[in-house]
């Protein structure tokens, strides 16, 4: 299994006007699953979705709390995810997408803000190429907070 099932469910509860501050525990149990050895690309993907959410948001929509160990871990876990698939992400529409676009938003978040901007920029250009028009919401469908985070994003007009 690429994921955890109690990650997704863990992501699942804390999408919506209702959501509960899950994130952290699923970013555990990713963690968990990422040091035994799974380098799936889905884990990637949610890990460096929940790393810099985590880094990002409150700890009241997050459930990090100051005192976790993981936080110290979020930005040097994003750059070794990042790391361990960048050979392969010139052909990742999706990754090039998410990656890409977590570092228009944030550069500064995640490492040196220069090489973060300019790797947003190669990104934006090497997903475009493979998706002119844009990548589809759907492709986030029942993929947990991650899918909502970013299905929310695709459905932007002319965005990344």
């Amino acid at each position: 299994m690429d994921l955890p099932a109690e990650a997704i469910e863990l992501e699942n509860r804390s999408v919506g006007a209702h959501g509960e501050p899950t994130l952290a525990r699923a970013c555990e149990l990713l963690l968990r699953s990422w040091d035994a050895g799974n380098r799936s690309r889905e884990l990637a993907l949610h890990l460096m979705f929940l790393c810099w959410y985590l880094m990002l948001e409150p700890m009241h929509l997050t459930g990090l709390e100051p005192t976790n160990p993981i936080s110290d871990r979020l930005q040097l876990v994003f750059n070794e995810v990042h790391e361990n698939f960048g050979a392969n992400m010139a052909r990742d529409a999706e990754m090039l997408y998410v990656v890409g676009l977590m570092a228009h938003l944030t550069p500064w978040l995640l490492g040196d803000n220069d090489s973060w901007e300019s790797r947003s920029e190669t990104y934006r250009l090497l997903y475009r190429k493979l998706a002119p028009q844009g990548i589809s919401p759907q492709v986030f469908d029942g993929r947990g907070a991650y899918g909502d985070y970013f299905a929310g994003q695709a459905r932007v007009e002319n965005g990344y």
